[in-house]
């Protein structure tokens, strides 16, 4: 098992990637934002990784009204298992800081 990594913020935000091990609900009230997408892209025929908050306000207005994301893609894949473990890296790496829906 991949140990986990979370960021805390000065707010108390917690950031990174994590599974259902823990049982989060203990800490109290949960609000949770999504960091990225694994979609397939029927077109391509590939698994995309696409970021939770797209820029832009025509993409975040896209993603809010069909509750399909529009973010930019991070990566691609052949299996859906690839991108996911792309994910998981990515995350556990890098804790990007997520930004807040405006």
């Amino acid at each position: 098992m991949t140990p986990i990594k979370l960021r805390i913020a000065q707010d108390g935000t917690l950031i990174g990637l994590w599974d259902d091990a823990i049982d989060w609900r203990s800490l109290g009230q949960l609000r949770i934002t999504r960091a990225s997408y694994v979609e397939f892209d029927e077109q391509k025929q590939v698994w995309c990784v696409q970021i939770g908050h797209p820029r832009g306000l025509t993409r975040r207005w896209l993603q809010w009204i069909t509750g399909r994301p529009f973010g930019e893609i991070l990566h691609r894949a052949a299996t859906r298992a690839e991108a996911l473990d792309w994910e998981r890296d990515y995350f556990q790496q890098s804790l990007p800081r997520i930004r807040r829906r405006p």
